[in-house]
């Protein structure tokens, strides 16, 4: 299953709510690998060494001895293509470009500085970088220093746990702290811990909001690596590992090492839907509900193998710059291949919602079938307390009408 981030070592810490306890903490949320600004979040998972983490008698590289194996494991899996997203790169400049000039600056999540170093270049008077891993903030440092940026302060910590006084706090707040799934990194979460304790009212964030959306698709390609195909297994009848089939979690492509819009067969089975819209000056965790339930259409025969979550952010309230995780819109970009390799998409795989009740432990799943026109029902549970990740299921609208028509007539029944 899918973690809350871009990469295997960030964390979504489980609690009961959405507040901060005495030390900031915001409950629930996500842990950026790498993170040791607080012994309170660290593992011996996620903070030991480079040389700790090699098989014995392995070379060590000197240059990664002593730094965190959480940290350079992120850097290998996602940072380096994150870094070379010429579009990612350009969104974040031109949203800052004459916005940023003479004003105080907070970049959040600031890494390798280079958000700062646009803000700085672009005139900002200050530039405030917050950046939880020691090793990152090193090098940020040195980044900041050969680029010739003097008004840069970079902060090692967490930035729910920064404080500031009225006079340095930002009139900008800038972050790219998104991941597969646009909150998936808690985006949400220390924006909104930002702009109450660390900006200036009426602060400009950027972005300025986002949604995630979600989209069923049919593609006999994907099936052949997520399920069992009889025609390849010799005459043997194998059903009954396609028991196995993992349907509850949501999953990156990533994870399965391929482009989505690789697949030579990938048919969208219904409209691209916005699951969750933010802005990100004033959406809070709380709006979020735990559940929401979305009406499609099939758009043509077929089976629904999936659901594809992608997301878009823009840099205004009149989305005047804008970035996505939209399959088709990476597809023939230069940029593409290095935005799929750190974001991609979230995939959750389908079956027969109806069906499963009642199906045998050791049958694979029914596959949902589907007619053109037909009317579906995709409900949404976000993850509780963070509501930063989420699952999907599927129904057709007939069935859920039959059940609800079935549940009042039973309530009537025992009045």
């Amino acid at each position: 299953p899918a973690p809350a981030g871009r990469g295997a070592k960030g964390k979504a810490k489980a609690d009961a709510g959405a507040s901060t306890d005495g030390r900031g903490h915001i409950h629930g949320s996500f842990i950026p690998p790498g993170c040791d600004a607080d012994d309170s979040y660290q593992d011996p998972s996620t903070s030991r060494n480079y040389e700790d983490s090699m098989v014995k008698g392995f070379w060590c590289p000197p240059r990664l001895r002593g730094r965190n194996e959480s940290l350079i494991e992120a850097v290998n899996d996602w940072h380096f293509a994150m870094l070379n997203d010429a579009n990612r790169n350009q969104f974040y400049f031109d949203a800052m470009s004459e916005v940023v000039k003479g004003k105080r600056v907070v970049d959040i999540g600031a890494g390798s500085g280079l958000l700062s170093l646009m803000a700085a270049r672009q005139g900002a008077s200050e530039v405030l970088a917050i950046e939880a891993s020691r090793d990152m903030v090193d090098l940020a440092q040195l980044n900041i220093r050969r680029n010739g940026c003097e008004n840069i302060r970079v902060i090692h910590d967490l930035s729910n746990n920064v404080k500031l006084s009225e006079a340095d706090k930002a009139d900008v707040i800038v972050s790219e702290t998104l991941g597969a799934l646009m909150l998936g990194e808690g985006m949400l979460d220390y924006l909104c811990d930002a702009r109450r304790r660390l900006a200036k009212p009426g602060a400009r964030i950027i972005p300025a909001g986002g949604a995630q959306y979600a989209m069923l698709i049919c593609s006999p390609t994907l099936a052949m690596v997520s399920s069992v195909q009889s025609e390849c297994c010799k005459g043997f009848d194998l059903s009954a590992i396609g028991s196995l089939q993992d349907t509850g979690n949501l999953f990156f492509t990533k994870q399965w090492g391929f482009r989505l819009n690789s697949l030579p067969d990938l048919v969208a089975m219904s409209e691209r839907v916005p699951i969750v819209e933010v802005d990100f000056q004033l959406t809070e965790r709380p709006q979020i509900p735990a559940t929401k339930t979305f009406r499609l259409e099939a758009l043509q025969d077929g089976i629904v193998h999936a659901v594809v979550a992608s997301w878009e952010v823009w840099s205004d309230s009149q989305k005047t710059h804008r970035i996505t995780t939209h399959p088709e819109d990476t597809r023939d970009e230069p940029w593409g291949f290095a935005r799929d390799m750190q974001w991609g998409q979230g995939l959750q795989l389908v079956e027969d919602f109806d069906a499963a009740s009642h199906s045998d432990r050791n049958r694979a799943p029914a596959p949902f079938v589907v007619k053109a026109g037909e009317v579906l029902m995709l409900t949404v549970r976000f993850s509780v307390p963070c509501r930063q990740t989420f699952q999907f299921t599927l129904r057709r609208a007939a069935n859920v009408a039959a059940a609800a028509t079935a549940a009042a007539a039973g309530a009537a029944g025992r009045r």
